[in-house]
């Protein structure tokens, strides 16, 4: 009896499972997925891949969503493969000439409830050119999975005025078990205005506990001053965030107005937010002016190696 197409799995030595590929642009996903026959999507190769299999997909040029991408398989991966410059990885983005309804339906448009996998050399960019009503919580990435290692990615949320202008725009917001580890990466825009109510880049939710920012820049462009780079609820957070060589950049100085502060958390927020002195914060007027947020201070001597100084 004549069956469908059937994804061929590729062996991948180096990373011991599976090796998947995406290419937008000379794909089908009724291809095998593998580097010569590669699937069109992403959601594709996250049906063909296998958890907890140390599965790898690997994705060319862009991919662009009419839907919700959801990684749910633990333990699968997704690589770029692009030059890992600031605006040349693999992107991930909103499809051309959707309905209103299909817009509405694209909230968030990544949302990681999986465990254990690698996000490297990713961009997504989330916007709909202003043309048509975004969704009332336009989050660009959600990771709700924990555990996750996201390496050179961009998280460019409010790519359009009309999102940048919502309370509830977020370029990532972090719920789950926490635990996850960002290096080398970009939260936010700083070519969209954001504008009338006040909003944050990124926002920690649900007791998420111990994530690590390392090495990494918030942007923005903001004209009303109470929005903020990273928000903190009550209860948003279970032990600690660290924020090691991080940047925090408001474009003040190219018709921006300055942040309140850069870091609003509530004073009941369930852990500590901590600075390394190699961070640093331009176009705010603090970096925090509530909750348990801590700058390194002091000099190391013979009894101390410095101390942590409340912010706020």
């Amino acid at each position: 009896m004549p069956q469908g197409p059937v994804a061929v799995r590729v062996t991948n030595s180096a990373a011991i499972g599976n090796s998947w590929f995406v290419n937008e642009a000379t794909g089908k996903d009724s291809n095998a997925g593998n580097a010569v026959s590669p699937f069109a999507s992403l959601a594709a190769a996250q049906a063909a891949a296998v958890a907890n299999n140390n599965d790898v997909v690997y994705l060319s040029g862009s991919c662009h969503l009419s839907a919700p991408l959801l990684w749910a398989k633990n333990g699968v991966s997704l690589v770029g493969l692009a030059s890992p410059s600031d605006n040349d990885r693999a992107r991930i983005s909103v499809a051309a000439g959707l309905t209103q309804t299909q817009v509405t339906a694209l909230a968030p448009l990544v949302d990681v409830t999986a465990q254990g996998c690698s996000f490297v050399n990713i961009g997504t960019f989330y916007g709909f050119n202003g043309v048509l009503t975004p969704p009332t919580a336009p989050i660009c990435w959600v990771e709700n999975g924990g555990r996750n290692l996201y390496s050179n990615v961009q998280f460019l949320g409010g790519g359009d005025a009309l999102m940048a202008a919502l309370a509830a725009m977020r370029s990532i917001t972090i719920a789950g078990s926490g635990e996850n580890l960002f290096v080398g990466c970009t939260f936010g825009l700083d070519t969209v205005v954001r504008a009338t109510n006040a909003n944050a880049t990124m926002e920690l939710l649900a007791g998420t506990p111990r994530n690590t920012i390392r090495n990494s820049v918030f942007q923005a462009l903001v004209s009303d001053a109470a929005d903020c780079h990273l928000k903190v609820g009550a209860g948003g957070m279970d032990r600690y965030l660290l924020l090691d060589g991080v940047t925090f950049f408001n474009a003040v100085d190219s018709t921006g107005t300055a942040m309140s502060a850069a870091i609003l958390a509530d004073a009941a927020a369930g852990g500590s937010i901590i600075l390394t002195p190699t961070c640093i914060s331009i176009g705010a007027t603090a970096i925090a002016t509530t909750g348990p947020v801590y700058g390194a201070a002091g000099a190391a001597g013979a009894t101390t190696w410095g101390i942590g100084l409340k912010l706020t």
